[in-house]
């Protein structure tokens, strides 16, 4: 139980500061304050998962000292551990929810757009400086807050339902979105069809009126052919000017 509350308190405050390392991180691109996560609140999970993912195995297992005594190590497992994880979560949000949350398709050296070299070494970084820096000081805070039981309690209770809540609320929202975007594609493929059928339409009703016209023109280029036999010095007054019946059947368009 001990262990569960640990990981617990491990997933909850890394989630935090990944959500303040977004925001920062927008901030300085856009000079915006923009909520960054999935979540309602100020949680990123895949930074959770990110730190779970590296923390654990080399906490919990022997080669961890190994690994740890070796930066280096540390380093090639982040980048590729993360890489991975972001690419995952990429990959499964967007076939449930129809969206991509990251996209880096204008960056150097990107895999399907979904992971990149720049934000993969950033995270790289990222899990050295919690490795050796922020573990050790996050499992104090943790420490501290296990002793005292009815604290511990009392907090894991309302971070727990606070973090249930926050997930179906936000996974309702999304879901939400997603029928909206799948209806508005709906929308667009029925107006595309409409479109197409209106053109065919219309261009066939073009085509009637045009092949009235030119029966309509036949016929009276022939009888003002026959008028203009009959009288040859004929002249048609157009714009006030006098035409010949013959340059006037000439011009005449079809």
């Amino acid at each position: 139980m001990e262990k569960l509350t640990l990981y617990f308190l491990m997933f909850i405050i890394y989630a935090f500061l990944g959500y303040i390392a977004e925001v920062i991180y927008v901030f300085i691109l856009t000079k915006k304050i923009t909520n960054r996560g999935y979540l309602y609140g100020p949680l990123v999970p895949i930074y959770a998962f990110g730190a779970l993912l590296i923390l654990i195995p080399l906490t919990e297992f022997e080669f961890g000292k190994f690994i740890t005594d070796r930066w280096y190590l540390v380093a090639i497992i982040g980048f590729f551990f993360t890489s991975l994880l972001e690419y995952l979560t990429s990959f499964i949000m967007e076939k449930i929810f129809k969206m991509r949350w990251w996209d880096y398709s204008d960056k150097f050296l990107n895999i399907n757009g979904r992971v990149c070299l720049r934000n993969s070494t950033m995270f790289m970084m990222l899990v050295i400086l919690v490795v050796y820096a922020l573990n050790p000081l996050v499992l104090k805070i943790i420490g501290y807050i296990i002793e005292i039981d009815i604290l511990n309690y009392i907090l894991c209770s309302i971070l727990f339902i606070s973090l249930i809540v926050d997930i179906v609320l936000s996974t309702i929202k999304h879901v939400n979105i997603t029928k909206i975007i799948i209806k508005l594609d709906e929308l667009k493929d029925k107006a595309i069809l409409f479109r197409d059928e209106t053109k065919e339409v219309i261009s066939n009703k073009i085509d009637e009126v045009k092949t009235k016209r030119d029966q309509y023109y036949d016929n009276i280029k022939k009888r003002l052919e026959k008028i203009s036999i009959q009288y040859p010095s004929l002249k048609v007054i157009r714009n006030k000017k006098r035409i010949s019946i013959h340059d006037y059947i000439s011009k005449l368009k079809r």
